[in-house]
């Protein structure tokens, strides 16, 4: 949700992934806390393990955030995850968010998720756990003081009311405003069928944007990111569902080909923000005015990454002063992230 504190502007968290170097990851990050960025989040695949880099960035960083953006359940055993976040958080000082996703889709995945979840949140709260398999587990080291916020990654209905049920925040990806609207109704009515408070949920969706860079490479670039993800079936559904089947069709084929330029511009200019400064605030705003209450700005980078990363952090940065922590060490008092477990798991 957004923070309403007098001279602060609206939340807005980062992203950042390979192929930044190190040196460079560590200056991009704190410019963006410098800057008024309420978080990062870290996502994961072939490139930085993610919880590793996270404690080395809390170092570098005071009042940052730092999420996993998303971890997957199949990457790591349970009792890995939940050693890992409450390392990472005590390291932090509380900062931690942790993201999860499925991972492959398919029969039995959110299941699985669910109970993921459930385990997970027990474990950091220093339960004994009794894993699918029949093993114990009960985390050694002190617990959070606050719940550590879980959010989940969603791409359909159901995965995005699940969220609604049992998580802090959904990490929407890959949406155009119009999705985002949608999806919140799905968050919405899981949440209200959990009986909880919709407002307890936060909705962030990732944004790719490339901002006040050449047009050409600026268009290719992002081509080249819509085309890789719009081959994922589960993505290609999502784009299907937003009307855009055609243009991700053509687009999975365009990067087959590696032919770039057949990806279409109207699929890239649908689900990203682009252009100068001006255009790119009024893209972030139509999703505020959707329903995200995080944008998570995820800079698409050019052949220079840095100096591109910067250019579009700087452009959407909220605003170039952090705030104070709370009295509780957890962060500012206002915070979009929520800190209490859900009051049942469905």
């Amino acid at each position: 949700m957004a923070d309403h504190r007098p001279g602060t502007g609206p939340a807005t968290a980062l992203a950042i992934r390979d192929p930044v170097p190190w040196r460079d990851m560590v200056e991009i990050v704190q410019t963006a806390e410098q800057t008024g960025y309420k978080a990062l989040f870290l996502p994961e695949s072939t490139g930085r393990e993610a919880f590793s880099t996270l404690a080395a960035l809390a170092r570098h960083t005071e009042v940052l955030r730092l999420g996993t953006g998303v971890v997957t359940i199949v990457a790591r055993p349970l009792p890995t995850t939940v050693m890992a976040a409450a390392t990472v958080d005590q390291i932090s000082g509380g900062r931690l968010v942790l993201g999860l996703g499925t991972g492959p889709t398919g029969p039995g995945a959110l299941s699985r998720l669910r109970t993921f979840v459930d385990l997970a949140r027990g474990a950091l709260a220093g339960e004994p756990i009794e894993m699918p398999d029949g093993t114990r587990f009960t985390l050694s080291i002190d617990p959070p003081s606050t719940p550590i916020p879980i959010w989940l990654a969603a791409l359909n209905p159901k995965a995005m009311r699940l969220a609604g049920e049992i998580a802090d925040g959904v990490l929407l990806n890959w949406c155009s405003p119009e999705r985002v609207a949608f999806a919140r109704e799905r968050v919405h009515e899981g949440a209200e069928a959990a009986g909880r408070d919709p407002a307890a949920v936060t909705v962030g969706v990732y944004v790719r944007a490339c901002v006040g860079q050449e047009p050409e490479p600026t268009l290719a670039a992002l081509r080249a990111a819509a085309g890789q993800y719009a081959s994922h079936p589960a993505y290609r559904r999502q784009f299907e569902a937003m009307g855009l089947g055609d243009e991700s069709r053509r687009a999975a084929e365009a990067f087959a080909a590696a032919d770039i330029d057949r990806v279409p511009e109207e699929l890239v200019r649908a689900v990203c923000v682009l252009g100068d400064t001006p255009q790119a605030i009024a893209a972030l705003k139509a999703y505020r005015e959707a329903g995200a209450d995080l944008p998570v700005v995820y800079p698409v980078p050019l052949r220079d990454p840095r100096s591109s990363i910067l250019g579009t952090l700087f452009a959407l940065a909220p605003h170039p002063a952090v705030e104070p922590w709370d009295a509780t060490g957890r962060g500012p008092s206002l915070n979009p992230f929520g800190s209490s477990p859900p009051t049942t798991t469905g």
